[in-house]
């Protein structure tokens, strides 16, 4: 199943980071910040995906080496609490292959961040999640100076804007949808919270829609409780997520059940109301054939209100069916099961038709 996460976050010295190390783990390289004089290792990291940088036109070329791009930012800036570069974290959809999720990703980055005039450092993970599933996903480094025709310029401060932050996740849904449905996967992804999704249901009127979205959203699990996970051994978050993936599958599966359970009595209701007008429209027949050999029009007369009077009852009836119903009293009295149950019918009606002879004289 497709699920959503596109998270947006700062790498800051403020809180003891490196934009050299961040690049390193994400790119799975061994680089050398040449601030610190520290190098940092992560050859060995073997679920590396995919990893290249994306650049706008012009720019200088040792910008697309990642050693001096990252060792660049970090001597542009000379804070001590400074901000050096902007990640993008986002997950793939399980349903495409490797070849489907890069290009679902260089899409997405080229339109919404490198068109901008950022420098995009993109890694594809393979990754899994607490349960072993597979969960790849990419990572996205972005400086945040504009670019000159020899390096960096001044912090761009437009791409700091809380309605940017909330076009991008939007857009991460669009791409990806478009890409699964390429992949002709009715899978979909949807950027809003589920509150807000199960509201936007209700309001159309999506019933279904409105139940299915009912379910607990899943919580994150951390980087390092995942890795405890990976070794067999549980951890608290791990659990709290294995225990809402079960009480969502549960929920679907009665919710499923329960619309199975409707869809037939559904059609039972429907083989009722059927029967229910054979009925009323045999009754007609009967009835017109017990008068159609006398003159009288009185007596057709009679005979036509009766018979719209019992098909009205029947079909009030045949919503909400009981035992001593018009239907089963109409169905009791001109069955073929016994003799006197037929001549009783005949003896109300002809009771029903002196009555209406009453009434004419009377008038």
């Amino acid at each position: 199943m497709a699920i959503y996460h596109c998270s947006v976050k700062v790498i800051s010295r403020a809180t003891g980071r490196s934009a050299v190390a961040a690049a390193a783990y994400r790119s799975g390289e061994r680089l050398t910040d040449e601030r610190l004089g520290k190098c940092h290792d992560y050859t060995r990291k073997s679920d590396i995906e995919h990893r290249e940088i994306m650049a706008p036109d012009r720019t200088p070329d040792w910008m697309l080496d990642r050693a001096r791009l990252w060792n660049g930012v970090e001597a542009a800036e000379r804070r001590k609490d400074a901000q050096l570069a902007r990640e993008v974290e986002i997950s793939l959809p399980r349903e495409l292959d490797a070849e489907g999720r890069r290009a679902l990703v260089e899409t997405y980055v080229r339109e919404q961040f490198v068109s901008q005039g950022m420098i995009a450092d993109v890694s594809l993970h393979r990754g899994h999640s607490a349960d072993g599933q597979e969960q790849p996903h990419a990572h996205v480094m972005l400086t945040m100076r504009d670019l000159t025709g020899e390096g960096f310029g001044k912090k761009n401060r437009d791409w700091n804007a809380a309605e940017r932050l909330e076009g991008w996740r939007a857009s991460w849904a669009d791409h990806a949808n478009q890409a699964l449905e390429r992949a002709g996967c009715d899978e979909r992804i949807d950027h809003r919270s589920l509150k807000d999704q199960r509201e936007a249901a209700r309001t159309r009127g999506d019933a279904e829609g409105h139940e299915d979205l009912g379910r607990e959203p899943l919580g994150k699990v951390p980087l390092s409780a995942v890795a405890m996970e990976r070794k067999g051994r549980s951890t608290d978050r791990g659990d709290e997520q294995r225990g809402v993936q079960a009480r969502n599958r549960e929920r679907r599966e009665l919710t499923q059940q329960l619309r199975e359970l409707s869809a037939r009595i559904a059609e039972t209701m429907r083989g009722i109301g059927d029967k229910a007008k054979d009925m009323a429209q045999g009754l007609r027949d009967r009835l017109s054939a017990a008068w159609g050999s006398q003159d009288q029009a009185d007596d057709r007369g009679a005979a036509e209100r009766i018979a719209e009077a019992t098909a009205q009852r029947v079909e009030r009836d045949k919503d909400t069916p009981a035992p001593g119903s018009a239907a089963d009293r109409i169905a009791s009295r001109m069955g073929s099961k016994g003799g006197s149950d037929h001549d009783q019918a005949e003896r109300d009606l002809e009771r029903d038709r002196s009555k209406e002879r009453d009434r004419g004289r009377e008038r």
